[in-house]
């Protein structure tokens, strides 16, 4: 009973639980190899690239917003349901996309882990696949509330991890930041282009999320639920990009930019916890995306069979989802985040991003309760 009281508070409904699905699921394909960051951040110059994390911070608040309070006001909480209210029949079209999204980003998830093995611990790529895969099976296996629950308790290990990393940047290198500020003549204002392809692309993804709004109960709350979301994922982007900025321009290069930033700024006592950290998280954004999936699976089970899969089905459809990853992600890091999120930001933009601003926004702000219960 308690337990139950301490997951219905406002805390774990709006604080907790929907910043932490998301930044979950978001940071193996943003922080997991900082790769991300130089290539829609950094690579538009120092204060370029806060550009490009401010454009981000504002599209993440928005689409976050309209997704939790459409799909509080349609009961609509997994991702074939959401899009059916939405855009009717053309939800397939959405499911097809993101079963390819889904490999995709799990592949991204892999290489990092394969890279981080290979170029800390010299073992074998596949040694981070294998481990990756593990750690997605068990998750998945125990359900959604312990998914939950281990999200917000590793997003407090890499917070902790965080705040020391800002801490030795801003106490040792803030004069070096600044200087790279001040000799940037112009702001690259293309840098907007470049947040906004990320954001489509990474916010894509957030129908899949939505068994994290379920205890959301109303538009105030979806409101500060998406607020908080949106900034909690951001942040680590503005501690990279600074941390980035003290090897600017040569950090444009590297494979693995977040690696030889931590490296060179912190002690290797500290890299080697900050690694393990940031393996879980790349786990956790594996185990997010899939317990979205298997919320779909489950929902057309019930309503096919009564009952939803069993938790070895939850446990053999993640593995099998993460193995076909595994083969993609032989084509590279570099290559599989911009291509990747390039395709799926233009692709998303018009199946998600246009009904959503369009249909969406009239369902929830011009079309009256009993109309939405109607069409339920």
């Amino acid at each position: 009973m308690q337990d139950s009281n301490r997951s219905s508070s406002y805390l774990f409904r709006v604080i907790l639980i929907p910043p932490a699905v998301f930044f979950s699921v978001i940071f193996g394909g943003a922080y997991g190899s900082g790769r991300e960051i130089v290539e829609f951040v950094t690579k538009y110059g120092p204060s370029g690239g806060f550009v490009s994390l401010a454009t981000i911070a504002i599209l993440y608040a928005a689409i976050l917003f309209l997704c939790f309070e459409f799909a509080r006001l349609t009961r609509s909480f997994e991702y074939r349901a959401f899009f059916k209210n939405l855009i009717g029949k053309g939800w397939v079209l959405y499911e097809l996309l993101f079963m390819l999204g889904l490999v995709v980003a799990l592949a991204i998830c892999a290489s990092a882990s394969g890279a981080i093995a290979l170029n800390h611990f010299g073992l074998p790529e596949i040694i981070g696949g294998i481990g990756l895969l593990l750690i997605v099976v068990a998750l998945n296996y125990q359900g959604r509330r312990f998914v939950e629950i281990s999200m917000i308790f590793c997003i407090g290990a890499l917070a902790l991890a965080f705040l020391y990393l800002a801490a030795e940047l801003f106490s040792g290198q803030s004069a070096l930041i600044s200087d790279k500020l001040a000799a940037e003549q112009t702001t690259n204002f293309n840098a907007i282009k470049g947040g906004m392809t990320y954001a489509f692309s990474s916010g894509g993804f957030i129908p899949i999320l939505l068994y994290c709004a379920v205890g959301l109960r109303s538009r105030s709350e979806c409101l500060v639920a998406a607020l908080l979301a949106a900034s909690v994922t951001v942040l680590p982007g503005i501690v990279l990009h600074s941390a980035f900025l003290t090897q600017y321009p040569a950090i444009l290069d590297e494979t693995l930019p977040a690696y030889t930033v931590v490296q060179s700024l912190t002690s290797p006592g500290f890299l080697n916890i900050y690694l393990v950290i940031v393996f879980l998280m790349i786990a956790q954004t594996g185990v997010g995306l899939l317990q979205g999936f298997i919320e779909r699976i489950d929902g057309w089970m019930l309503e096919k069979n009564g009952k939803p899969m069993p938790p070895i089905g939850h446990a053999l459809t993640a593995g099998g989802v993460v193995v076909a990853s595994m083969v993609f992600a032989s084509i590279g890091l570099v290559e599989l985040i911009f291509r990747g999120f390039t395709f799926f930001s233009a692709a998303f933009f018009f199946v998600f991003f246009i009904p959503l601003f369009t249909v969406g926004i009239y369902k929830i702000f011009f079309t009256s309760p009993k109309d939405q219960k109607a069409a339920q």
